[in-house]
């Protein structure tokens, strides 16, 4: 390893950390706490409401009541509560198939509420007696529980190291710096997938591929400008990474189907525009493109499950939103509409999968603090 390389490793470490520590102390409790979304698909249940309407489950952590909360969006009502033990988190919830996993932290201390200048900060513990991961139904029953404590290495032990589950809830992803790690539940194995021997690359966020046997991740890479993004694949078995570049690229969010992978990317807070693109991963042939979207479209954009669409969605002057469905590779935009909110102002939450493989849900957040779901049908 020769000092410019070291070098610049440790200097990469020391913004991560300062940026894990931002992270972690400036965390604003906005009493939404949505899961994260994860690789699973959560197609919802057939079973339908008083109303006619089929739930959409949001499992939350309230930190002041200490419990789990399944909530309805649809309804927009609170279903059941899980109260955690004294002491205990949870800090990542992840969509996965028909349910949710969880990662429960145990300390010796609570975790710690301050406020300054009108925001409330959480402070986790620095240390942890047990981590566990639950897996739960869509219901919030307790399907399977996992105590890793044992298992993980101290950089592991860390609230935001967890960065994926797999769909069917077997697979557990984690990252460190250069460390990308896997747990598989059904062997009973832990492994290191990589470390800064076989690998260059400084992740930030990854996910399973549908196979479970690839992650696609985005990060950046030792020696790369500041501004350079890295993203693309690992094949966990052969541990080879495929590494493709953008740069001035804010990523986001990836959202994968049975051929492709999308990367949203964010609002930059000056400018208060975006790069107007969708990143592409071609998981077939590893090749890398771009679908060219409508503005702040590649904020809020996601590849459907069957890989043959992106849909993408921006708010327009006046409250009203605007759905596109773009052509996967093409990038032609094939079908559109537009809805309008009751109550302003509102921000679109995400898109989700339904059991239908046509359909989808935009979930809208308005100012009061009220789900809406607005359903959107591809063309096909």
């Amino acid at each position: 390893m020769n000092r410019k390389w070291l070098a610049s490793l440790v200097l990469l470490c020391v913004v991560l950390l300062l940026a894990a520590c931002f992270q972690r102390n400036e965390t604003k409790v906005d009493g939404q706490g949505e899961v994260a979304p994860g690789q699973g698909v959560n197609k919802g249940t057939e079973k339908l409401t008083e109303e006619g309407n089929t739930p959409l489950y949001d499992l939350k952590f309230d930190l002041e009541k200490n419990s789990l909360i399944l909530s309805d969006l649809t309804a927009n009502q609170e279903v059941k509560t899980e109260k955690l033990d004294a002491n205990s988190f949870a800090k990542n919830i992840f969509r996965i198939d028909k349910g949710f996993a969880v990662e429960v932290f145990a300390a010796d201390e609570p975790v710690k509420v301050s406020k300054g200048a009108g925001v409330e900060m959480i402070n986790y513990p620095q240390n942890f007696t047990k981590i566990t991961y639950r897996l739960y139904s869509e219901q919030l029953e307790l399907r399977k529980e996992a105590d890793l404590t044992s298992k993980l290495p101290v950089q592991l032990k860390d609230v935001n190291a967890l960065k994926a589950v797999s769909a069917d809830g077997n697979r557990f992803l984690w990252t460190s710096v250069t460390g990308l790690y896997q747990y598989d539940a059904t062997a009973g194995q832990f492994s290191e997938v990589l470390n800064d021997a076989n690998n260059t690359i400084v992740f930030v966020k990854a996910t399973y591929a549908p196979d479970n046997k690839r992650v696609v991740y985005y990060g950046s890479q030792v020696g790369d400008e500041e501004d350079v993004l890295s993203y693309g694949l690992v094949d966990l078995a052969s541990k080879q990474v495929t590494v493709h570049k953008e740069k001035q690229y804010l990523a986001n969010e990836i959202a994968v189907s049975n051929r492709y992978a999308s990367i949203t990317d964010t609002m930059a807070p000056r400018s208060n525009t975006s790069s107007g693109k969708v990143l592409m991963l071609d998981m077939d042939t590893e090749d890398a493109f771009s679908v060219a979207v409508d503005g702040l479209e590649s904020v809020m954009a996601r590849v459907t499950g069957d890989g043959k669409a992106l849909l993408a969605v921006k708010e327009e002057k006046g409250g009203s939103y605007r759905i596109r469905q773009y052509a996967i590779p093409s990038g032609k935009a094939v079908k559109e509409e537009t809805f309008e909110l009751d109550k302003q102002p509102s921000t679109i939450r995400r898109i989700t999968e339904t059991a239908q493989p046509t359909l989808y849900n935009f979930v809208v957040l308005d100012n009061d603090g009220q789900f809406s779901i607005h359903p959107f049908t591809c063309e096909e």
